[in-house]
């Protein structure tokens, strides 16, 4: 079993085993000067048993074979990042999870999952008796495979940047109720870090004995209860139902946690969600937007189903289909008829090109658990009121229109298609935002089908913010720049690529750079021997429709 001290200054343990009437007495009689000596002495005592113990710890987590990256690289502040081909959001949140379990395993600590209040990161509990043996085996393995802790409760940052392998990285772990750890994970080409927002947490829980059956206290409110009972029984559970940013597929390898936390969570979405990609633009250019459409999924929404690309055009050579993609070809104008599409879920994603992820997403920012759309509201105007969807909305419901609806992905239940083609109303004209000369107002399908789930009650809608720009935006590099710096923008989407003025001024290649650095990964979309160029080519990527 481990160690159940903690580390202590000299001081406490002088407290600790020294009475306080002794202690009066010694500050009054004995000199100062020896009192000091046998501090001292006390001090180096503990440092000698803490490097023992330090040592010990660091063989365990050594032979357990924890630690691993193809390399290391200097990150953008100057800290230490791990590279990983193949990197993903979830990736690094499961990368983290089995090396804190297997850590806490090889030095027989038990712990299990706890459903935190904020899902990005997973949270782990162990009883605060062994706080000691904790720190012993999480320094050694932050030595092994460089990371960094922090103080969450009570909150202390000034440790971010220290190595986790340093004893000043510890200094508030005494009085902390909960810790976090932290690895920063790149992709080869460094473009792409994970790290900073996600991490995993420990939680160091009581044990309370005044009641008849003896409880474990929690240090912060979370997602089901506080105070759990210390004999129950652990069970299996997949990191999905602990963070809704997290893969669903069932073979992955599970967590634990305990039967009374293994409750449905209060956004839990349990049925399934596919995407919908629209592919109307054979050009270039038009490929790197579908590309970029699937990596996105790829890397911030996992739990994605199927994918489904409904070509208009010769779908490039580069997609692999299977399982989990399917090509459906069609003429334009499909889009109204997407509840004839063969196999898809009820509950969808559509992403036009130029729509694309700009950070982990979870399928409660798009439907509610009773399965309501919420699809994303835009600017209102008077150009908006006296669009045409706006007055065929009105004829299909005969409710005015009250706001617009923002570009980007957008959720849609195969219902709501149903009852549109059931009230007979004309499919509207729809705009092709690649070629337009500025970004177009809301698109009207979605201004139709938005308005009549919202009023037949299938849809709640939402105010995620989204960002909209036009590649012949002039000085759009800083905005792209700013975009790729940030990565906090959840919905993109980018207009205009195909037309003349983006080309004259740069936009287009521009765009397709940004595009490249945004989504390095490859995703599982694409046929290996799919090669990315670095930018446009400077003949075919003029190429018009």
């Amino acid at each position: 079993m481990p160690d159940p001290t903690s580390m202590s200054s000299a001081g406490h343990v002088y407290k600790r085993f020294v009475p306080q009437p002794v202690r009066s007495a010694a500050a009054t009689t004995v000199p100062a000067g020896v009192r000091r000596k046998v501090k001292g002495q006390l001090a180096r005592t503990l440092r000698r048993r803490e490097a023992r113990l330090h040592r010990r710890a660091l063989r365990r987590v050594r032979r357990a074979g924890l630690g691993s990256s193809e390399r290391r690289t200097t990150a953008y502040d100057g800290r230490v990042g791990h590279v990983h081909t193949g990197l993903t959001a979830d990736l690094a949140r499961r990368f983290d999870h089995d090396l804190v379990t297997q850590a806490l395993d090889a030095a027989e600590i038990p712990w299990f999952a706890v459903p935190a209040l904020d899902d990005r990161r997973i949270c782990l509990a162990v009883e605060q008796r062994n706080k000691g043996a904790v720190r012993r085996v999480l320094r050694a393995l932050l030595e092994e495979h460089t990371g960094y802790v922090v103080s969450v409760s009570p909150a202390q940052g000034d440790t971010k940047e220290i190595p986790g392998s340093h004893l000043k990285a510890w200094k508030h772990y005494g009085k902390a109720r909960v810790i976090r750890l932290v690895w920063l994970r790149t992709d080869p080409t460094e473009n792409l870090w994970v790290g900073e927002d996600q991490g995993i947490e420990i939680e160091f829980w009581t044990a309370d004995t005044a009641l008849g059956t003896e409880r474990l206290i929690g240090p912060r409110p979370n997602r089901v209860q506080r105070a759990v009972p210390s004999d129950a029984p652990g069970v299996e559970i997949g990191l999905d139902r602990l963070s809704g940013y997290c893969d669903i597929d069932g073979d992955l390898e599970p967590t634990i946690t305990l039967e009374t936390f293994d409750v449905i969570r209060l956004e839990e979405i349990d049925f399934p969600v596919d995407a919908v990609l629209l592919w109307q633009h054979p050009t270039a250019w038009g490929e790197e937007l579908l590309r970029a459409a699937l990596r996105s999924l790829h890397q911030y929404a996992p739990w994605v189903d199927v994918v489904h690309v409904i070509a208009e055009a010769e779908p490039p050579a580069w997609l692999r289909t299977g399982e989990r993609l399917t090509v459906v070809r069609a003429r334009p104008g499909a889009e109204w008829q997407l509840h004839l599409l063969p196999d898809v879920a009820e509950h969808f994603l559509l992403l036009r090109p130029g729509a694309v992820l700009g950070r982990p997403v979870r399928p409660f920012d798009y439907f509610t658990p009773n399965g309501q759309s919420r699809p994303r509201r835009g600017p209102w105007n008077a150009q908006e009121s006296f669009a045409p969807w706006s007055s065929a909305a009105y004829s299909a419901t005969g409710r005015i229109t009250a706001h617009g609806y923002a570009h980007g992905s957008q959720p849609y239940r195969v219902q709501t298609f149903a009852r549109l083609a059931a009230t007979g109303s004309a499919p509207l004209h729809l705009p092709d935002g690649q070629h337009a000369p500025a970004v177009p107002g809301t698109h009207p399908l979605d201004g139709v089908a938005h308005h009549l789930a919202h009023t037949n009650g299938l849809a709640e809608p939402s105010g995620e913010a989204s960002t909209a720009l036009h590649a012949a935006l002039p000085g759009i590099r800083p905005h792209l720049e700013r975009l790729l710096v940030r990565r906090d923008t959840q919905q993109i989407h980018l207009f205009g690529l195909g037309s003349d003025e983006a080309h004259a001024r740069g936009g287009t290649r521009a765009v397709v750079d940004f595009l490249h650095r945004y989504f390095p990964v490859t995703s599982p979309f694409e046929h290996e021997q799919a090669t990315v160029a670095s930018a446009v080519p400077s003949g075919e990527a003029v190429g018009r429709r």
